[in-house]
């Protein structure tokens, strides 16, 4: 009897860690959570807090890396004095790739500008003709919603 609870624990921890995560209906009002959490880190400058929101599997189709972007984030923060962005026409589907894993992808029109002695700095887009990009994510059972790639941007 002394050895039934820790077991029953050390089951229910394995299958909740094991256990994929669940399709979420509710992935697009998240992912709009996500994405207003990166724009808000952008703004304030916090690259470790924008750099919670990608995966450590990021790749694109590029080969950039979660580390790269990183390096490429850090250095565009350290330019600016600050910044500002936002993202309109989100459209998040479910799609099945051609292994048979599913996939969230998140298509949205972004707009991002810098602004350094007063001067504004186009990056991505303008708020009058933004840039469309697709964002794959997942869902990470204690991590939330992750970016997995994000095509549409050199």
């Amino acid at each position: 009897m002394k050895y039934l609870i820790p077991l029953v624990v050390i089951a229910v921890l394995l299958f909740y860690f094991f256990l994929p995560a669940s399709n979420d209906e509710d992935a697009s009002s998240k992912i709009e959570v996500v994405l207003n959490h990166i724009i808000s880190s952008g703004e304030r400058k916090d690259v470790n807090v924008f750099m919670e929101y990608f995966s450590p599997d990021y790749k694109d189709s590029s080969a950039r890396t979660r580390l790269v972007i990183k390096k490429i984030v850090q250095k565009t923060l350290d330019r600016f004095e600050s910044m500002e962005g936002g993202y309109s026409n989100l459209i998040v589907s479910t799609i099945v790739d051609e292994r048979g894993d599913t996939q969230t992808v998140a298509s949205l029109d972004i707009w991002i500008r810098g602004i350094k002695s007063g001067t504004t700095y186009k990056l991505i887009g303008t708020e009058q003709n933004p840039k469309n990009v697709h964002m794959v994510f997942e869902s990470v059972m204690l991590g939330g919603w992750k970016i997995l790639s994000v095509e549409g941007i050199k």
